[in-house]
């Protein structure tokens, strides 16, 4: 599914409203005044959402993303500060140091990139868990970004040009730019064959998204997230102590007839409480199964980013 190649356009400004309601709700282009930079300082701007779909759509005004498995990366760049927002508007550029210095090299006086903050697991597919371990922390010096969309650059609010427009800018200024920010690549492809390209190789889905779209905060059906997880019940088979009376993780196995078949372990999901009774339970020489989600499978069978979703009742 090779990425066709786009013939240049000149970018357009949206169109003026048609209508008050609607002119309220966009955002006039804002420039910069280098004598008063502190009074056009961007700030936080609640995300667009994609909506959660089950099968990926088809058609020429979509295009398809790689579904990163990270955090949401709001990342604002001003005369060379840098402020990275999570979802919720939180700062945590403190906790991403290689990215805030990438975005530091960049050649503009402001913009405003939103994306995901990601890293890698073994196998060179986005670990959420990885990421999530590090940032409690406090520190992850590994994650980087995939830059998805541009909202500001240099002064100018982009978010009224198509998404095709506002990518290609994007792409420009990360053409030789640092390692640590990423263009999210997407095809033009027919959607359900790359949702199952992507799923084959463990990944957590794609986002569908509308070409010719403006940039909406909040929910959006012009973005559509199909992922690709699985689900199904597990028999435990044992377990990884925490302390005296929890667990860790657990074995898990899968029951193909009469026949256990190990399928690696979980613990992700487990909390305390349910860690203590499920130990207690196995203690006690009881048959536990476990519903777990995951995202494909290991050459060994084992499950793929294996999280607990719940413990039939027995």
């Amino acid at each position: 599914m090779a990425k066709p190649p786009r013939p240049p356009r000149p970018i357009q400004r949206a169109a003026e409203p048609q209508s008050e309601a609607v002119a309220r709700s966009r955002s006039p282009i804002v420039r910069r005044d280098p004598r008063q930079e502190e009074l056009f300082r961007t700030e936080f701007i609640p995300p667009c959402k994609p909506t959660l779909r089950p099968k990926a759509p088809s058609g020429s005004r979509w295009q398809f993303e790689i579904k990163h498995d990270g955090y949401r990366a709001q990342c604002h760049v001003n005369g060379g500060q840098v402020r990275i927002f999570t979802k919720n508007g939180f700062d945590w550029a403190p906790r991403m140091p290689a990215i805030v210095a990438a975005l530091e090299q960049l050649p503009v006086s402001s913009a405003v990139i939103d994306g995901e903050a990601v890293m890698e697991g073994p196998d060179g597919v986005t670990d959420f868990f990885t990421l999530h371990a590090a940032l409690a922390a406090k520190s992850a010096p590994r994650a980087f970004l995939y830059a998805f969309d541009l909202l500001h650059l240099n002064g100018d609010d982009l978010r009224e040009l198509p998404l095709d427009e506002r990518r290609l800018l994007l792409e420009d200024l990360l053409l030789y730019g640092p390692a640590a920010l990423r263009f999210s690549e997407h095809v033009l492809d027919d959607g359900p064959a790359v949702y199952r390209a992507a799923c084959e190789l463990g990944l957590e889905g794609v986002v569908a998204k509308v070409r010719e779209a403006p940039y909406r905060s909040g929910p959006s059906t012009t973005w559509l997230k199909i992922k690709c997880t699985q689900a199904g019940t597990f028999v435990v088979t044992g377990y990884d102590p925490e302390g005296r009376s929890g667990v860790r993780s657990l074995e898990l196995a899968e029951q193909k007839g009469k026949v256990l078949t190990p399928a690696g372990s979980v613990g992700s999901g487990l909390t305390m409480a349910l860690s203590r009774q499920l130990r207690q339970r196995i203690d006690a020489g009881e048959r536990v199964t476990v519903e777990v989600e995951y995202r494909g499978r290991t050459p060994s069978g084992g499950l793929r980013h294996p999280a607990l979703k719940g413990v039939p009742e027995h």
